[in-house]
């Protein structure tokens, strides 16, 4: 049995007025998908997590069968990433920089004016580098990690209630600071590192070029290291991960499976990888692509379609002739991942529409392809994570027979 999962993250929407409204999947040509849709199981499904905000991440984790929701956050990803190994009691913390007002208030009467300020990499390395000098210890050291830090912290103090610098923005601090068990040690950090970083010798270069200060650090999304399945032990197969995104290859190299990476390649090449990973032998294939989000986030509704076109005739089509003339059966599932919103240019917690063909059996569907089709199917799988298990069906272990059972006494 062979597996393609195409993952078109953002594809799903809602209708649009520029597009006569219609929804991007609606409006597109798709021949492909149609003609597959209306032979497929269609349904509806969610892969957003309710701890967390709806977000490609989450989704792609949901997606490769892990519970986003039994995560506490999501540093010790930044840490993988990083190259940063980390221990049973080592907990992650997102370190941010952020600008605080500086009015001789108290710490936590100041307000958070910026949490995204841009910043060179040298500077963020000096000043992950006077934060070691004034805060880090035998147990808690940072790290610097592209336009932000990471602090890795053993036997950290736990119970910790954690905001993120977002949530902050242009707000008096006081009650987004770390509160609850555990928090005093934390929000000390917070504190000291303003001492540390206010008139910092990059900071002061920042004020004179009319540059934010990154005044303070933030700390948020603490995770331990993520305990994920290796999805080729669990489900059987030999699988391959087609992608361009980071955060993708730091999941599919926790979860065990084989990345490729397809960056500055187009789909019809990457389609082609695909191919070879099938003849070479690969069960599974996951074809990886936040195009159409990009798009959507970039309120981009044209773009959005010609996204899903291209995907139509240069992924789908290639893909699933290959299949059906391989000699094998196979499973082609089409899941859009998480809804993205190009009107309000934004990620949405929206159930998102899927179709897995199975080319042992014929369903009928409801074509075309859209969210409103899908939605008439009448199903609906509000924990995404559990979808592997309807796709992926493993065999029952081989019960011994006793002697009484094959007719020996």
């Amino acid at each position: 049995m062979k597996y393609f999962v195409l993952l078109c993250n953002g594809a799903a929407d809602r209708k649009i007025s520029a597009l006569g409204d219609k929804t991007p999947l609606e409006a597109a040509e798709k021949p492909t998908f149609n003609m597959l849709s209306y032979r497929s199981f269609n349904g509806l499904v969610s892969n957003v997590s309710k701890k967390f905000p709806s977000d490609a991440f989450t989704s792609y984790l949901s997606v490769v069968n892990c519970d986003p929701d039994e995560l506490t956050g999501f540093a010790s990803f930044d840490a993988t990433a990083a190259g940063i190994s980390l221990d049973g009691d080592d907990t992650a913390y997102r370190c941010s920089f952020v600008t605080l007002t500086d009015n001789g208030e108290a710490y936590a009467e100041k307000q958070l004016t910026d949490c995204c300020a841009p910043a060179a990499k040298d500077e963020i390395t000096k000043l992950i580098s006077a934060l070691n000098k004034g805060l880090s210890t035998k147990i808690k050291k940072f790290y610097a990690n592209e336009d932000k830090g990471i602090l890795v912290w053993k036997r950290a103090p736990e119970g910790a209630e954690l905001h993120s610098p977002e949530e902050a923005l242009d707000k008096r601090i006081g009650e987004l600071l770390p509160a609850g068990e555990g928090s005093a040690k934390l929000l000390q950090l917070f504190e000291k590192s303003f001492e540390i970083l206010n008139d910092h010798p990059v900071n002061v270069k920042r004020r004179e070029r009319g540059e934010k200060p990154l005044n303070s650090i933030w700390l948020w999304s603490a995770s331990k290291k993520p305990g994920l399945t290796v999805y080729n032990d669990k489900w059987k197969v030999s699988a391959s991960v087609i992608s361009d995104d980071r955060d993708v290859k730091i999941i599919s190299g926790l979860n065990g499976m084989k990345y490729i990476d397809a960056a500055g390649v187009d789909s019809a090449e990457k389609a082609q990888t695909a191919i070879k990973e099938f003849e070479n032998g690969t069960d599974l294939v996951l074809y990886h692509t936040n195009d159409a989000a990009e798009r959507a986030l970039a309120g981009d509704a044209d773009g959005k379609v010609k996204v899903i076109e291209d995907l139509d005739a240069n992924v789908l089509a290639p893909v699933y002739e290959y299949l059906c003339g391989c000699g094998d059966q196979f499973k082609l599932l089409v899941t859009t991942g998480i809804s993205a919103l190009t009107e309000e240019k934004a990620f949405s917690a929206d159930a998102v529409p899927f179709f897995m063909y199975n080319s042992m059996r014929t369903e009928v569907g409801y074509k075309p392809f859209s969210e409103t089709n899908a939605k008439k199917s009448g199903f609906y799988l509000p924990q995404g994570y559990k979808f592997t298990s309807f796709m992926i069906r493993i065999p029952e272990p081989a019960k011994e027979e006793t002697q009484q059972e094959n007719g020996q006494q």
